[in-house]
């Protein structure tokens, strides 16, 4: 071969060899796009995709909490702490500003993504990547509770719920407090026997059992279908270990009661009364009072129709509720006295003496001053009264094996796996929406 085609096939091997380089580097730069551009695009993603379903929840639970100025600077917080450079790019809300018992938040974020290699293939140095999310909330229809039945009144109500935050919501529980026959039921719910058939029987869950439910071991789900009531298994019995020494332990904490409607409870034969449990209802526990504390059921009222003879000088007082003897006050201080009568003998003449003249009575001492000369053998009758006392269960015969519950509302609450199922009581659980 002569030296001029071997130099000629050396330039053709030379441009074949920066052809494949060429191709080769290419392909690298495409994979380097793949790998790290592409790579921290995905990895953005998931940040973003963490940060709206976070931002999404928040705002939900501000909305069910009833708080709707807090909802979106709630989102955009948490959206944040999952990626730093978050910056909303949607926000709407449905049932929120209405403080309403259900409801939904969409949220929509996006963040810068620097991309390294894309610029040498000729795409853009940056690009932006958004996440969109959709949280409900509603009515929690499945949450743990305590074993401890909060009753509609006669209005289909639970009467602190709506009010200020902190309102009393007080409840009394004795043998007597329901329209069972059986006297051995106490306010207590078998949480083992929840969500049961209205002619199933229904055993006693037991003491321990009990106990355990109200320290939160052990608590079952408790869910309402869709149906809007769970029919749940009276228990019986009265237990101080359940009433006092569990319960008490939970004071200063808000639970989680289920709310029994009265209207649609089974109530016979013995031994198959069910409560129907239509919702729940949070409320912090303040104290728990044994029924024959006066605290918890009052004092009553006292009334009586008292006389006393004495005699009297120009200028004397008397305070009338000093005066002793059968029905007197005896020293006691009355809220009231009443019909005041003061009577003597004038020459041969018995006569009541007046008010204003003879003598004045001040209504809030209740002392008498004598206005006229000496007077022997003065009759003063009046009727006294000492208003009763209420407790914070009302005023009421005391039981010692009753039991009075004092509660505060506390506003809105969050909890629960799932909303629907049952009414409104305060108690809203969120969720993210498909």
């Amino acid at each position: 071969m002569r030296m001029t085609d071997r130099i000629r096939d050396l330039h053709d091997e030379r441009g074949a060899v920066a052809a494949i380089v060429v191709i080769s580097m290419i392909a690298l730069l495409g994979m380097a796009v793949l790998v790290v551009d592409v790579g921290g695009m995905l990895t953005m993603r998931r940040r973003m995709v963490a940060g709206s379903d976070a931002g999404a929840l928040a705002a939900a639970q501000s909305c069910a909490e009833q708080t709707p100025s807090q909802a979106r600077p709630q989102a955009d917080s948490f959206a944040i702490d999952n990626e730093v450079n978050a910056t909303n790019d949607g926000f709407t809300m449905q049932g929120c500003m209405e403080q309403a018992s259900t409801g939904s938040v969409n949220v929509t974020y996006k963040a810068p993504v620097s991309l390294e290699f894309a610029p040498v293939l000729g795409l853009p140095s940056q690009t932006t990547v958004k996440a969109s999310a959709t949280a409900v909330w509603g009515p929690a229809g499945d949450i743990g509770a305590l074993p401890i039945i909060i009753s509609l009144d006669s209005q289909s109500r639970i009467p602190c719920v709506w009010k200020p935050q902190g309102s009393a919501c007080n409840y009394w529980y004795d043998n007597n407090a329901t329209d069972f026959s059986n006297s051995a039921n106490w306010g207590f719910i078998n949480l083992g026997a929840w969500n049961v058939a209205p002619s199933d029987p229904c055993p006693s869950s037991g003491t321990d059992d009990r106990r355990n439910w109200i320290l939160s071991l052990g608590v079952p789900d408790l869910p309402i279908p869709t149906s809007g009531v769970s029919f749940a298994c009276a228990d019986t019995g009265h237990s101080t270990s359940s009433w006092y020494d569990a319960l008490q332990s939970l004071v200063g904490q808000v639970k989680y009661f289920p709310v029994n409607d009265p209207t649609q409870m089974i109530l016979s034969p013995t031994g198959s009364e069910k409560y129907a449990v239509i919702g729940f209802t949070a409320l912090r526990i303040d104290g728990v009072l044994q029924g024959n504390d006066p605290a918890a059921v009052g004092t009553a009222g006292q009334t009586g129709s008292c006389a006393q003879t004495m005699d009297l000088a120009p200028g004397d007082t008397v305070d009338i509720d000093t005066f002793t003897g059968t029905d007197c006050p005896n020293g006691r201080a009355t809220d009231a006295d009443t019909n005041l009568i003061v009577q003597g003998v004038v020459g041969s003449n018995k006569v009541v003496f007046q008010s204003g003249s003879d003598y004045t009575f001040d209504p809030v001492t209740h002392v008498m001053t004598w206005r006229r000369g000496n007077k022997k053998g003065i009759s003063i009758s009046f009727d006294w009264n000492v208003n009763g006392t209420f407790g914070a269960c009302g005023l009421r015969r005391p039981d010692p094996n009753a039991v009075c519950l004092e509660a505060s509302w506390q506003g809105a609450q969050v909890g629960g796996t799932r909303p629907g199922g049952g009414q409104d009581f305060g108690v809203r659980a969120i969720r993210l929406s498909n």
